[in-house]
């Protein structure tokens, strides 16, 4: 294919080159560069010309005429030609500045080349000496200069090959310059083969330009439909922010009254859970805000309240409500600043909105026990802030993107690479709308964010903005009306609330099932725990390392973890709880803010049994715990306790007997049938599948494929008790080609892997016979 897509260009170019500029836009790219040609062609030869009669003249002193002498020799140095073609090369160049057509500059161009050649001929005919490199260096430049098409490249030839041969035989009319000796046929030959050549090349470049055009085209046409999308996307980040903030003030407005009291005393569970959906519905205005500002970034719309500020009182003013969260949190936040005062123009709202991103991403990603560690100073004609904490760091891939897209200020959610990585960014730096917008405010006030990070060993990010007014434009300057005064700025958007005491009414159930709640979020667990409390024992983590220290020390039957976590994520927790023995069988539940398929697939491979994404319905999210407990109670309890299966059980009715009498001798009568299925035993008892179903639920509590599993696995303990001789031989007795599949089962049902309930049930070596 790719042949013929050469083939196909050849073709084109060299059969019908004239189809190539019928694209107007290319003709005038020829046209262009013919210009640019001429004029750089006629430049370069006018001072070689020059150059060469300074060193003639000027250097070697030569003499000097400007037409021939009867006797002629060597050192003569004669100027008419050198003059003829400066001129030919002036003409070059007003050619190349007239704006010429792309036709005019050919014709034009190959006649001022066939009179340069004749000049040289001409030249060389009064001296008897014959110089053919001089007119095929001639060709080479017009052809390298002027795109002909290879036709026409090759007509040229043909008429330098023609004046060639013309002066060389008979001379110049009127004149000396007549010698038939003086071109041979080797010459004509070593021109007409030049110019063969350069008709090739010319089809050559004609064939690359139009490439290079097309490419250029393509270029800038995606670039457009870039930008069009980049402007589209703001638009829409715009409006969808814009939407939001209607719901977000009901909702809001309506959790104020309530917590102000004007609905009546509330319970202090409903209290502390309304102080949560504030905070998170104040969390959400300030994203909706974030995104809308990132759109105006993007467009340039944005505009500042720029005042000389005193950085050390706005640090003062903004760091300590963090300190405090920080402090109830076991974090040290420590604050060094190296000047008493530091002015520095600025709109004191934003940067203050600045240093609270940043010193939220440092307290959530940093453990117990760790240190976040502001630094504030003068730098290089510059004031530095330096946010460093002791969190997990951010991986080397993860840093160029920390910041969002480096082409547009609203970030992106996923990275190539597939679901892990995209897993691994959203784990770090979430979907990134808070350092965007941090990044594209303190571009906006002409500075400069970094960060420098080590996996283990923290992350810090470094803003640096200029000192003095030179940067200052006047329409960014503040009015005397919008002007803040540091000590009036409002940080309350941005207080953090932790989870509020426990009371009595809400203590779990001692009796009941203990469930594993992981989230690296303080008000997510503390919200999933107050929900499952009356139901479940709940103990909670903060990450996955933590969780599986839980599972070495408590007895659990079930977690529920969030996906995106710093350290060990929730698909590397469900792995983990997979590749280990004791806890494979555990049901584990992932919670995600990505709902795509990639995402859900990845865990899903991980070995999770169900995906729930946020946010979820609490019913939704109950009855999925509620399930996959009880699956694994049955499979746990009843499998390992089939004495309901026996028919002489009096717990058992008359009917019921009768009909688990017939489902076991049916299923016994196939066991060894792999394909022995649901279907099969409906048709056998003679019932629908969807009745079959019902009935057993009823009398089982199992579904007909679980019964067909137990039972199997019933027959394959009797076998092992009995002595079989191998596993492979007793997985093919009980209807199972895959011995490994065979043993996951049987070690999941009964507690102990085949070869250990064999050797249980003959007992030790001395009591066998």
């Amino acid at each position: 294919m790719e042949d013929r897509t050469y083939a196909e260009r050849a073709r084109r170019v060299f059969l019908s080159p004239r189809s190539l500029e019928n694209d107007r836009d290319f003709r005038e790219t020829l046209a262009e560069v013919m210009r640019i040609g001429l004029q750089w062609g006629g430049m370069i030869g006018g001072l070689g010309m020059l150059v060469l009669g300074i060193i003639n003249w000027g250097v070697l002193g030569r003499p000097t005429m400007w037409w021939y002498p009867e006797t002629i020799t060597p050192a003569t140095y004669v100027l008419w030609d050198k003059g003829a073609v400066m001129l030919a090369c002036a003409a070059a160049v007003g050619l190349g500045r007239s704006g010429c057509r792309l036709r005019t500059g050919r014709l034009l161009g190959g006649l001022l080349a066939v009179g340069i050649a004749a000049v040289s001929l001409v030249h060389d005919a009064f001296r008897g000496i014959l110089s053919v490199e001089y007119v095929i260096l001639v060709n080479v430049l017009t052809v390298a200069v002027i795109p002909y098409r290879p036709w026409q490249a090759l007509l040229l030839g043909g008429m330098l090959l023609s004046v060639f041969f013309g002066i060389g035989h008979y001379g110049v009319v009127g004149t000396r310059a007549a010698n038939p000796e003086l071109v041979q046929t080797s010459h004509l030959l070593r021109t007409g083969f030049a110019s063969a050549a350069l008709a090739v090349i010319s089809a050559l470049l004609l064939s690359t330009r139009y490439q290079q055009h097309r490419a250029r085209r393509t270029a800038e046409r995606l670039h457009d439909q870039v930008a069009e999308l980049e402007r589209a996307k703001s638009r829409f980040f715009a409006d969808v922010s814009h939407e939001f903030r209607t719901p977000l003030t009901l909702l809001l407005g309506s959790i104020r009254e309530a917590l102000d009291g004007r609905f009546g005393d509330l319970a202090v569970p409903l209290q502390h859970r309304l102080d949560l959906m504030e905070d998170q519905g104040r969390r959400m205005e300030r994203l909706v805000n974030q995104l809308l500002e990132l759109s105006a970034l993007d467009e340039g719309r944005l505009q500042l309240a720029l005042q000389e500020v005193d950085l050390v009182a706005l640090a003062r003013r903004v760091v300590p409500p963090f300190r405090q969260w920080a402090q109830e949190k076991g974090i040290s936040l420590q604050c060094e600043i190296d000047a008493d005062r530091l002015n520095v123009w600025m709109d004191p709202d934003r940067f203050a909105e600045i240093l609270a991103t940043l010193l939220t991403n440092a307290i959530t990603y940093t453990p117990d026990g760790g240190t976040v560690r502001v630094r504030i100073g003068p730098v290089d004609g510059a004031v530095e802030v330096a946010i460093r904490d002791t969190g997990p760091g951010l991986p080397e891939g993860l840093r160029a993107r920390v910041f969002g897209q480096e082409e547009s200020a609203i970030p992106v959610g996923k990275t190539q690479g597939g679901p892990d990585t995209a897993a691994a960014a959203e784990q770090w730096i979430g979907m990134g709308i808070g350092l965007a917008h941090t990044r594209a405010l303190v571009q906006r006030h002409q500075g400069q964010i970094d960060v420098e990070s080590e996996p283990g060993f923290g992350t810090e990010f470094v803003v640096r903005l200029p000192r003095g007014d030179e940067h200052v434009s006047d329409e960014d300057v503040a009015e005397d009306e919008e002007r803040i005064a540091v000590g009036s700025l409002d940080l309350s958007s941005w207080r953090t609330h932790l989870p509020g005491p426990e009371t009595e009414a809400e203590e779990p159930e001692a009796e009941g099932p203990a469930v594993l709640v992981v989230d690296d979020e303080a008000e997510m667990r503390d919200y999933l725990q107050s929900l499952l409390r009356p139901t479940y024992r709940v103990v909670t983590a903060s990450d996955g390392d933590d969780a599986l220290e839980v599972l070495q020390e408590q007895r659990l039957d079930l977690v529920i973890s969030d996906t995106t976590m710093p350290g060990r994520d929730g698909v590397a927790l469900c792995r983990a709880i997979r590749a280990d023995e004791q806890h494979r069988s555990l049901p584990v539940i992932l919670l995600t803010a990505q709902s795509d398929d990639d995402t859900r697939l990845s865990g899903l491979q991980a070995g999770a049994d169900a995906y729930v994404a946020k946010p979820f319905d609490p019913l939704e999210l109950e009855a999925r715990i509620e399930n996959l407990i009880e699956i694994r109670q049955l499979v746990q309890a009843q499998v390992r306790v089939p004495e309901w299966m026996e028919p002489k059980d009096a717990s058992v009715a008359s009917e019921e007997a009768d009909f688990l009498e017939s489902l076991s001798e049916i299923v016994d009568e196939h066991i060894d049938n792999s394909n022995f299925g649901v279907d099969w035993l409906a048709d056998e008892m003679d019932l629908s599948t969807r009745h079959l179903r019902r009935k057993l639920k009823d009398v089982t509590r199992l579904s007909p494929a679980g019964f067909i599993r137990t039972r199997r696995l019933q027959h394959a303990a009797a076998l092992l008790e009995e002595g079989a001789d191998t596993i492979s031989d007793v997985a093919d007795a009980v209807g199972y080609r895959d011995a490994s599949y065979f043993s996951r089962l049987f070690r999941e049902t009964h507690g102990c892997p085949p070869t250990e309930y064999a050797e249980q049930a003959q007992g030790p070596p001395e009591d066998r016979t």
